[in-house]
Parts: C-alpha cells; sequence; structure tokens
C-alpha cells in the first residue's frame, strides 16, 4: 500500500512579516523625498512658463499698444478708477472674455467688476503656492474682509524704496520696468533688458508668511496689503526686511518673509500709503524664478543681497556700464 503524501503551504510567520513591512517602509522612506523633489521640480518648471508667458504678453502688449502695461492707481482713497496692469494685460493672456466684462470706468472692487476679478486665472498662480482660491478685500473696508479678488502670484517689482539708500543697504533707489502712472516703454532700460526684472514672485498674499511658515490663519489679524491679481497694490517695490522677516526695511531680499503686516493699521499705511506691503517671495526650495524684460526666466537664490537684488530691479541705474569689462 502507497504511502500517501501530504503536502502543506509554509505561510508567513510574524517575524518574517515584520521584516517585510520594515523593508518596504525603508523603501517608501527612501522613495517619497525623491517623489516630492520631483513634483517640485514640476512645480518649479510651471511656474517658470507662467511667467514666460506673462512677459510675453508684456511684450505683446507694448508690440500693440507702443507701451508696456502698467497699474494705473490715484493716490489715497479715491472714487477714480484704480486699474491693474495685470487687468489691461487680460487680453494677451487669453483672457478676452474677462476683459470685456471688466468696466475700466469704475474702481477693481465695484459691484459691476465683482463677477470678473474673484474668479481664479490659473496662470498667475504658482503651483507650488497653497491655497490658490484664496481671495483678497478691499484694504479700506471696516471691517475688512477676503471676499473681493481672486489673487496673483506674479507681480511687477515698481522700484526701490529710499530707506535702503539711506540704511547704505543699496546703492541707488529707482524705477523699475512697470512704475504705476505711467507709459514706460522697453527702451527706458538703459541697464539692458535681460539685467532687469519684468515680474517677480510674490506668492502666498494676502496670507503672510515668513520663512515659509503662515504666520496667522485669521487674516484680519496679520496679512499682507496685496495679493489681488486685479489690485495696482499688488505690484510692489523692493523694501527688504530683516532675515527673520520681521522688521523693514532690511538686508534680506528674497523668501524671508512675502511682506509687512497691514492688518490693524488705518488705511491708507502710515508708511505705504495706498501702496502694497508685498515682497519677493516663493515657496520653491533655494530662491524665487523672476522673469526678465527679455522675456527669460531664472530663478534668483535667496542668499543674494538686497543690494544685487535692487540693482536687477531699477531699469536705470547704470548697472549695464558696472559689469562691463571696459568701466
Amino acid at each position: 500500500m502507497n504511502a500517501t503524501h501530504f503536502s502543506r503551504s509554509r505561510g508567513f510567520t510574524l517575524v518574517e512579516l515584520l521584516v517585510v513591512i520594515a523593508i518596504v517602509g525603508v523603501l517608501v522612506a527612501l522613495l517619497l523625498p525623491a517623489v516630492q523633489l520631483a513634483r517640485e521640480a514640476g512645480r518649479r518648471s510651471s511656474c517658470q512658463n507662467n511667467l514666460r508667458q506673462l512677459a510675453l504678453a508684456a511684450h505683446n502688449f507694448h508690440d500693440g499698444k507702443g507701451h508696456l502695461p502698467s497699474s494705473i492707481r490715484p493716490a489715497g482713497l479715491t472714487p477714480l478708477p484704480r486699474i491693474a496692469g495685470l487687468t489691461l494685460l487680460l487680453p494677451y493672456l487669453e483672457e478676452n472674455v474677462a476683459y470685456e466684462n471688466y468696466d475700466q470706468t469704475v474702481n477693481w472692487h465695484h459691484a459691476t467688476n465683482r463677477p470678473v476679478v474673484s474668479r481664479r486665472i490659473d496662470n498667475l498662480l504658482c503651483p507650488s503656492s497653497p491655497r490658490p482660491n484664496r481671495l483678497d478685500g478691499l484694504p479700506e473696508a471696516s471691517p475688512w474682509t477676503p471676499d473681493v479678488n481672486a489673487c496673483t502670484d506674479y507681480s511687477p517689482t515698481i522700484g526701490v524704496d529710499e530707506r535702503l539708500v539711506t540704511a547704505g543697504l543699496v546703492d541707488r533707489a529707482g524705477s523699475g520696468m512697470l512704475p504705476k502712472n505711467q507709459t514706460p516703454t522697453l527702451g527706458d532700460v538703459t541697464d539692458g533688458l535681460s539685467y532687469t526684472i519684468l515680474y517677480a514672485e510674490s506668492a502666498g498674499r494676502p496670507y503672510l508668511y515668513r520663512k515659509n511658515v503662515l504666520v496667522n490663519e485669521d487674516l484680519t489679524v496679520q496679512r499682507v496689503n496685496a495679493g489681488g491679481w486685479a489690485r495696482p497694490a499688488s505690484d510692489f517695490s523692493v523694501d527688504g526686511s530683516s532675515y527673520d522677516g520681521l522688521t523693514f526695511p532690511g538686508p534680506c531680499a528674497i523668501n524671508c518673509t512675502n511682506g509687512e503686516n497691514a492688518a490693524g493699521v488705518t488705511f491708507p499705511l502710515p508708511y505705504y500709503g495706498s501702496e502694497g506691503t508685498g515682497e519677493a517671495y516663493a515657496f520653491h526650495t533655494g530662491g524665487a524664478n523672476v522673469a526678465m524684460g527679455d522675456g527669460s526666466v531664472r530663478m534668483i537664490s535667496d542668499t543674494i543681497q538686497v543690494r544685487e537684488f535692487a540693482r536687477l530691479v531699477t531699469r536705470n541705474g547704470g548697472e549695464l556700464a558696472e559689469r562691463s569689462p571696459q568701466r
């Protein structure tokens, strides 16, 4: 009589299962940073493409109008229309319907314009920036409420703060490529288009960030006076801050903070008046993206000193001559 042999499959022991789980955990831990880096690289590339399209739109505007799209912002509290340069640029960003529905005879926050300005425009947002659906509010409203204008992470750098000259932190102040209430041209940029910033990241506004940390969820307690794409106040000057982002002006040009707090301060603001309080800031590791006057896009390291950053912002500070080997 032949013996019948029975085979029984052997399962994992508890120890073996724990070892497998540990190995998988280690592999995931090793791969996760690489995946995150790859995702951020993709977001940074998309951000640079947004800025490239913005610069191209400004050049096309210049070709058609004979000047660059500068914001119109009469000083102080006024019933006169406040029109952002980005609003003027809408047809060149394939936002024709929004432009046609925007009434330039009234302010950006007027009831007629609210259906337009509350609309999110993805090309004006960096993919690395949080809260893409955030809204900005009317600065003189009491109580202030974030319920009017969808935001932008890109803005013109309109000039360099005189306080930096007084503090000895920059060589000179001066206008950037898109000063308000003017009709600037590419020909005004005597420092060289490839050496002069046209648009820069100032991300996350009106939420106030310092060193990639959100200062306060409550915008009525802490906020930057800026953010809305239809607001001329979203254009910003280079003021610089301390390295902790708490005091202004200062030696830090990029990524210490996205602006100075304007909450709890009577509008117009004591120093800035009706101007915005934003600063160059991005959620990218190591720097912020900018579009240069020639349409090229580059990342500026956040280790740059405010003196050198200011040289890249002013349009006619003589820096091209300073770079020349013949100087």
